[in-house]
């Protein structure tokens, strides 16, 4: 699957539909305006010029937001290089609606439980494009 940004200069190459959706509230996804799919970033293609924005809330940021420095819009966060992480999120909202169309979208509670991997939710699960409140 490919995507882009609103303004065409950065693009993103995906190996396919990811498994779920995360929605996710914490203040960090929540201004980046993030609908997140995860990949390991050795299968993302990632073209054109993006700037990064580490949190600067926390004393030790483990991910940095890649933007487009042209239009703004947020293509993916990556891990730290001192995580050895290899997964990535990827702002889904950067690919054509009925390319996402019956996945899974979760809505991960990180303000009431920052620190683990989002297991419970703010929302019931949904289905995107199905009258999901992401759309």
């Amino acid at each position: 699957m490919k995507g882009a940004c609103h303004c065409g200069q950065v693009t993103i190459t995906v190996p396919g539909r990811p498994d779920y959706l995360n929605q996710c509230n914490c203040t960090f996804c929540a201004k980046l305006g993030g609908l997140w799919g995860y990949y390991p970033d050795s299968a993302v293609e990632v073209t054109g010029a993006t700037r990064a924005y580490s949190r600067t809330d926390q004393e030790r940021p483990t991910i940095a937001a890649h933007f487009c420095p042209t239009c703004g819009a947020t293509i993916r966060w990556a891990p730290l290089p001192e995580l050895g992480s290899d997964r990535t999120g990827i702002n889904m909202r950067l690919f054509e609606p009925a390319e996402l169309a019956g996945v899974e979208v979760r809505y991960g509670d990180r303000r009431a439980h920052p620190h683990v991997e989002p297991r419970r939710y703010y929302h019931p699960p949904t289905t995107y494009g199905e009258g999901c409140p992401t759309i």
